[in-house]
């Protein structure tokens, strides 16, 4: 009997703005509102109850908000998507979008009323409804394959790495000019149209097994090619060492050349990675991928973002170091769409937010290990953190597998019976 395999379709323009503006709201939702949470605990513009605590109290509560959230969302997003994958992504991007106005909304009610409690809960109400982000991922990466899924990704990454490098600006000036709530207002807003936006859009048909046990993880695994678990540890060690060398700026300027994070030097150099990244991501991935294949491209990109943190590491001046960070974050850009569509090709298409959500929770689970671990590592030695970098994306280049995937896509029926 000859098998049939469905071909992915090629999402319409409305669709993917629709997809792209929740993929945004997923980032957005927490960088906007830091500047909001810096002025409610850390200022003189702090709630009532926080004005009454030590500063060393209120920074503990400061970084209590600030790591839970990421952490609840590391810890429910795969099971949160593996209903989606059973289900209907988008029911279940409609539900957490409801979920993160909700969190949006508590926060504006806590600072009426000056509640720590209710801030808190709206936070972490709001970091389930950030699950919408990788579920969103997986409608994009279901339907499209080859060259036209790494473009997608790397639009993906463009979306995320506006939103961390010029969500926390947006968000600071909307606290400045029209106080506290104004970034939440703002997310609320953003939350607000993206469901009044994904109701009416159509999306391709999904197929689904729904006699599966969406708290177990073993069909995926049995469903997945070779390679699945190699590309997770890729995308956690590669968010890993960038996360280290990212943080450990905050270092390196003020000891090794006297320059202060409130310089206009810094300011100038942090939002140049983010321009620098977002025309990379833009430009050139399809470029690459004329000549290179997925698998191929990610070992190269891995080894040269080991480079360019040698070269980081090694820069005796500002203006050397400026130089490095171009070619250096050019590569590790270009590793983030890569590693994405070798993950998303190795899993079936039945279960793509369950992959993009594990994607999701490498990253989550990176970014909180290193914001402890930089400031330790920082205290052997100043540049400890951007060494163990290069380890990290050196290992990520061995670690990138060598078996070709299909890009033929099958029912869940076929799936089974492999």
């Amino acid at each position: 009997m000859r098998k049939q395999h469905r071909t992915a379709q090629q999402l319409p323009l409305f669709t993917l703005i629709t997809l792209y503006i929740i993929i945004f709201l997923g980032s957005a939702g927490f960088f906007i509102t830091i500047p909001a949470y810096v002025s409610l605990f850390l200022t003189d513009h702090s709630l009532e109850f926080a004005k009454s605590m030590p500063i060393e109290q209120r920074r503990m509560l400061f970084g209590t908000v600030m790591s839970a959230a990421p952490f609840i969302s590391m810890f429910f997003t795969p099971f949160i998507a593996r209903f989606a994958d059973k289900f209907s992504r988008k029911t279940v991007i409609a539900i957490c979008l409801m979920i993160a106005a909700i969190g949006f909304a508590l926060p504006i009610y806590a600072i009426i009323v000056s509640s720590v409690i209710i801030l808190f809960v709206g936070n972490m109400i709001n970091s389930l409804g950030s699950a919408s982000q990788p579920i969103a991922q997986a409608i994009l990466a279901d339907n499209s394959e080859g060259k036209n899924k790494a473009t997608l990704m790397s639009l993906v990454a463009v979306v995320m790495t506006a939103a961390m490098s010029f969500g926390p600006a947006l968000g600071s000036k909307l606290s400045a000019s029209y106080g506290a709530q104004a970034p939440f207002y703002a997310c609320l807003l953003i939350a607000i149209v993206s469901l009044a936006l994904l109701f009416i859009v159509r999306l391709p048909i999904q197929n689904t097994v729904k006699e599966e046990n969406p708290f177990s993880f073993a069909k995926p695994l049995k469903r997945s090619q070779k390679g699945l678990l190699n590309c997770l540890f890729i995308v956690f060690i590669c968010q890993f060492s960038w996360s280290l060398y990212f943080q450990n700026i905050a270092f390196i300027f003020p000891q090794k050349w006297n320059i202060s994070v409130e310089s206009e030097f810094y300011q100038y150099f942090m939002i140049g990675i983010g321009i620098v990244m977002i025309f990379s991501l833009l430009l050139l991935p399809r470029l690459i991928l004329k000549r290179f294949s997925v698998s191929s491209a990610l070992r190269v990109t891995t080894a040269l973002s080991a480079i360019g943190m040698l070269l980081l590491a090694t820069t005796p001046t500002p203006t050397s170091h400026v130089l490095a960070m171009i070619f250096t974050a050019t590569m590790v850009a270009l590793c983030f769409p890569l590693y994405i569509t070798a993950l998303s090709d190795r899993a079936s298409d039945i279960d793509q937010g369950w992959a993009m959500a594990l994607s999701s929770a490498m990253v989550g689970l990176a970014w909180t290990l290193t914001g402890y671990l930089t400031a330790m590592m920082v205290n052997v030695h100043l540049l400890l953190p951007t060494g163990i970098a290069i380890i990290g994306y050196l290992a990520a280049m061995i670690m990138v597998p060598t078996q070709n995937t299909t890009t033929e896509k099958k029912t869940p029926s076929e799936l089974d019976a492999a």
